[in-house]
């Protein structure tokens, strides 16, 4: 096997799709019932917590798909939890949708100045919510294909540039081989010197193979490595 490695760091790629995770963020324990049977029903996987203080925290351990967050809260109101959501490369592109009783036009301002997705006020409409809600996931999944269709194309770029700048100085390199041989065939070589010249072409062969397997996209396969890391295999049978 030849393996050549090359890294995909998707926001939670690695993380198992069975249902769509929601994160609710308020104090108020009858608003988290509430949305909660609301969203079971629909088969959604619903986490919450009454402690904004700890949303950040919770966030990186559920990795939800979507969060719905309050706004008047005790010691960080919903756009400070917002703002530090918005502020790591861990979090900041979960959607945000904004489920709250404040209605101003300030406050709607605010929050999308911030970052967030949508903005619902209470009393809410269950169709609509649950509407603008699947809207929201529906565009992070869309945004993600194309975030990995483009690291996509930009490795299969990779390798055609690779294969272009690599296959011009093995010519040189193959020619020139080719050329010593054929200057050194009226001399009698050592068997070391013999071996030499037999690793160096094989080496060259190799290098011709890894190169036209690149030419063949249907000859690679993608298995995991390490962690987020992603390693291309090729089968080295010709």
């Amino acid at each position: 096997m030849i393996r050549v490695k090359y890294e995909f760091n998707l926001y939670f790629e690695g993380k198992k799709m069975s249902a769509d995770r929601i994160f609710i963020i308020d104090d108020n324990k009858m608003n988290i019932n509430l949305i909660n049977s609301i969203l079971g029903k629909e088969g959604y996987e619903v986490f919450s917590t009454l402690d904004s203080t700890t949303a950040f925290k919770k966030t990186l351990e559920i990795k939800p798909d979507l969060i719905l967050l309050d706004i008047m809260m005790p010691e960080m109101d919903g756009f400070q939890v917002c703002e530090q959501l918005k502020a790591s490369d861990q979090t900041r592109f979960i959607p945000i949708i904004f489920l709250t009783s404040r209605n101003d036009e300030e406050g709607i301002k605010r929050a999308f100045e911030l970052g967030a997705a949508d903005y619902v006020t209470r009393p809410f409409n269950r169709t609509e919510l649950l509407a603008r809600i699947r809207t929201h996931l529906d565009l992070k999944n869309t945004h993600q294909k194309l975030i990995k269709l483009e690291r996509q194309s930009a490795i299969l770029a990779m390798a055609v540039t690779a294969n272009h700048e690599i296959n011009q100085p093995l010519t040189v390199l193959s020619g020139n081989l080719f050329l010593l041989k054929e200057s050194l065939s009226s001399k009698a070589l050592s068997p070391k010197e013999m071996e030499y010249m037999e690793r160096m072409e094989k080496a060259i062969m190799k290098i011709k193979m890894i190169l036209e397997k690149f030419r063949n996209p249907s000859s690679i396969k993608i298995q995991k490595y390490i962690e987020d890391t992603k390693m291309v295999v090729f089968d080295d049978r010709p």
